[in-house]
């Protein structure tokens, strides 16, 4: 009996992560590995793994997937045709399709692999000098970089007087280093957001009574020192 059927699923790995790649297929009591092919591509053209006569076909492997993917051997006679894929790779993103033909017919998935990972808790530091005062936001281990917003109280866009500067470890996750930088003045709060589309995440974080502290600088110099050390308010945004 010939069977045909499609699904699409989306996984999300994180750079340097493993992730597995779903595909399932109807399965009999008749079934014999050598009645089995499996063929996984990417977008359409690249070969990430192919099984069939029983074994791997490594030679007809794309170079970019050798020696990171397997399939559960173990698993193929019960249905289950899902790819281990080991150490992902940005590139590694994209539409993967999994097609299984045995005697039950052929079967086809769709997964989205979308690479990934959210960012950890931004930490924040200020520095008050002659004149200016400096933020400091970092934030790591996330992908792909993110968005940062800077806003004052008066909700005004101030984005333009930061910096940011971005580092990769060795399997792609990002630390990001972001600096605002404003003259002294009345300013009370400072509000930035970071959001990372893709995972729907958004931070928000404000900093409070800046211009208090501001003002206080002026005492004395040892006063000064004191106040880098000072705790800063901060609190999550509704």
């Amino acid at each position: 009996m010939n069977s045909s059927c499609e699904w699409e699923q989306q996984v999300v790995g994180a750079p340097g992560s493993d992730v597995i790649l779903p595909c399932s297929f109807p399965c009999s009591d008749r079934e014999n590995l050598h009645d089995v092919v499996v063929s996984w591509q990417c977008n359409g053209t690249v070969v990430v793994h192919s099984y069939h006569d029983s074994q791997d076909q490594e030679h007809s492997q794309s170079a970019a997937y050798r020696g990171r993917t397997h399939l559960f051997h173990d698993q193929l006679l019960k249905g289950n045709g899902s790819l281990h894929l080991k150490s992902v790779q940005k590139s590694d993103q994209g539409w993967y399709k999994c097609e299984v033909f045995s005697v039950n017919g052929n079967t086809k998935m769709l997964v989205f692999l979308l690479v990934a990972a959210p960012y950890e808790e931004p930490q924040l530091s200020i520095y008050v000098g002659c004149g200016s005062v400096n933020i400091n936001v970092t934030t790591s281990r996330g992908f792909p970089q993110p968005v940062l917003l800077w806003r004052d109280e008066t909700e005004s866009d101030i984005t333009n007087h930061s910096q940011t500067r971005v580092e990769s470890d060795r399997w792609g996750c990002l630390e990001v280093q972001n600096e605002l930088s404003l003259p002294l003045n009345d300013t009370k709060t400072l509000t930035v957001e970071m959001t990372l589309e893709v995972l729907n995440q958004t931070v928000s974080r404000s900093l409070t009574n800046l211009n208090t502290m501001q003002k206080s600088l002026k005492t004395s110099e040892s006063h000064f020192k004191s106040l880098k050390c000072t705790t800063i308010c901060i609190k999550k945004l509704e």
